[in-house]
């Protein structure tokens, strides 16, 4: 009896973590994807939005105008994660420069036309995906 109480006590345990490590990714998965919803809505003006290719990756670049200067936010995937680099637009940086937002297994950005993007994000072999339309145009 102190062998099978042992085994359903480990047993237990194990299926607690599993649905902890999946409770994890999901709000994982769901945080990057509200991250980025957000500082789209932030800039929701006319062409402030597009994808450029840097080093191989794709990335979604918002273009912002402070005090008269042109900066750019990049948003892209990079060894494992999704990464995060402001910039004035004239800067040249590497993918590991920027700030890693939140780790994943495979972040994609596409343009489905002129004002909708979708963006997938994979953990752990859950997906999420977004789809966000900009109201500007």
């Amino acid at each position: 009896i102190v062998v099978l109480s042992v085994m359903i006590i480990s047993l237990g345990k194990n299926i607690y973590d599993n649905i902890n490590q999946d409770r994890n990714t999901n709000y994982e998965l769901r945080v990057s994807l509200s991250y980025i919803a957000n500082k789209i809505r932030q800039s929701d003006k006319d062409d402030a939005l597009e994808i450029k290719e840097l080093h191989g990756v794709n990335a979604l670049v918002i273009n912002e105008v402070y005090d008269e200067e042109n900066y750019q936010t990049w948003i892209y995937f990079y060894h494992g994660a999704i990464y995060e680099m402001f910039v004035d637009e004239e800067t040249r940086f590497d993918l590991s420069d920027g700030m890693k937002v939140v780790e994943a297994d495979l972040f994609n950005i596409e343009e489905i036309n002129h004002n909708l993007y979708k963006f997938t994000a994979v953990s752990n072999e859950e997906s999420s995906e977004l789809y966000l339309s900009m109201y500007s145009n």
